[in-house]
């Protein structure tokens, strides 16, 4: 079988992640189609034509035209189209070439709403705007709704839809009024090689809580500022390392809004660019616990990461990470956006002995090895069949 992805984005060869869940999901699960024997193809957007293959998986790049509009929404609107018609031609000629037996096609962007192809074509929804952003005041509601719209438009060129989540599953079935299944991302080690220099460098010796991911809004930067001051004042062996893209909230800078907020012990603030998993997993391995104050999330590569390597992770509830933490035995859940509830959770965790954290851990490992490619991604593949066999336009 022949698995064609197409994407927005994704990192080149010998660049350092950018950080995204989309990206990361897109390697691991085209990784894991190449070790049972299928061939997976990336196609994604970018700066200019490229083509190479990386760990036997082949790579395609297909240049934007960089269209110009006046009005923000307006460009936005011209960009998206423009950017669908440019990557489903290299669709349409890819799957001539290489006899492409699926497309499977990311939400953002809708880059699906120009795909007129026979061959069959389902869409994952790494996120939904509608309700991703719905929070978020960095986003207009006219600029929200069309992003919305786009990938409610891509999903009706689609065969099929599925989410990794739960909850982002049933929103967007509510809205396109079509079933929408929830097919979980597949997890393994994929570190060939662990390095421990950064780790070594800057946090050998020191007891800290981790947060991981894009410093923006949805990923609760602003929570986390509410109260950390209070949490290192209250715990003065705790370091807060925080490792990620920076970003910009309510037009200030993030990383600024996190040193602003741990006051006068700043000095325990320590922020991390982006990393690759072989110096990343070192960081994680040692973390006394790691938090994910997401506002909304869609099935988080860092909670799977974070309780792979048994660390107590603290979530939020009704936004997807039930789904992997049972509250209080593989993980503890906060109310999302609510300062006090984190603080609690962080206090607990902070409280509980060696004993109670390696249990803890062993229950969330156990809890991730249910997400290895020989039953996530089997379940893709039966879904693809299903898709081709099964269902028409």
């Amino acid at each position: 079988m022949v698995v064609l992805f197409v994407t927005p984005y994704l990192r080149k060869k010998g660049e350092n992640p950018k950080g995204g869940g989309l990206e990361t999901y897109l390697f691991r699960v085209a990784g894991a189609l190449k070790k049972m024997g299928y061939e997976p193809i990336i196609l994604s957007l970018g700066d200019k034509n490229m083509h190479y293959r990386e760990s036997g998986i082949e790579i395609f790049f297909t240049a934007c035209s960089g269209i110009s509009v006046k009005g923000k929404i307006l460009r936005e609107i011209c960009r998206r189209i423009d950017s669908s018609l440019i990557i489903n031609r290299k669709v349409k000629e890819l799957i001539r070439k290489r006899k492409v037996d699926v497309v499977q096609f990311a939400s953002p962007y809708g880059l699906a709403i120009c795909y007129y192809g026979r061959t069959p074509a389902v869409m994952r929804l790494s996120s939904y705007a509608k309700e991703y952003y719905k929070d978020c005041n960095d986003i207009g509601r006219v600029e929200l709704s069309i992003l919305s719209l786009f990938e409610r438009l891509a999903a009706r060129r689609c065969n099929a839809v599925f989410a990794p989540s739960y909850v982002i599953a049933e929103a967007f079935s509510k809205d396109i009024h079509r079933t929408v299944s929830v097919i979980e991302s597949p997890f393994w080690n994929d570190s060939v090689t662990c390095n421990e220099s950064i780790y070594n460098e800057t946090l050998y010796g020191k007891k800290y809580f981790l947060f991981i991911g894009r410093l923006h809004f949805e990923k609760g930067i602003s929570v986390i500022a509410e109260i950390l001051e209070q949490f290192l004042a209250e715990h003065s062996d705790y370091y807060f390392v925080c490792c990620g893209a920076d970003g910009m909230i309510d037009g200030r800078n993030s990383v600024r809004i996190m040193q602003q907020a741990a006051g006068k012990y700043r000095d325990r603030f320590i922020y991390m660019r982006p990393l690759p998993h072989e110096t990343l997993y070192p960081i994680i391995h040692h973390a006394d616990f790691v938090i994910c104050p997401s506002i909304m999330e869609n099935f988080s590569n860092v909670c799977m990461e974070a309780m792979y390597f048994k660390r107590v992770v603290i979530g939020t509830d009704g936004t997807s990470f039930e789904q992997l933490i049972d509250d209080g035995k593989s993980g503890l859940l906060c109310v999302p956006g609510d300062a006090g509830s984190l603080l609690n959770k962080m206090n607990v965790a902070a409280g509980m002995n060696e004993e109670q954290k390696g249990e803890m851990g062993q229950k969330a490992r156990k809890r991730i090895d249910r997400l290895a490619p020989e039953y996530t991604v089997k379940m893709l593949l039966h879904y693809y069949q299903y898709v081709i066999h099964n269902i028409q336009k």
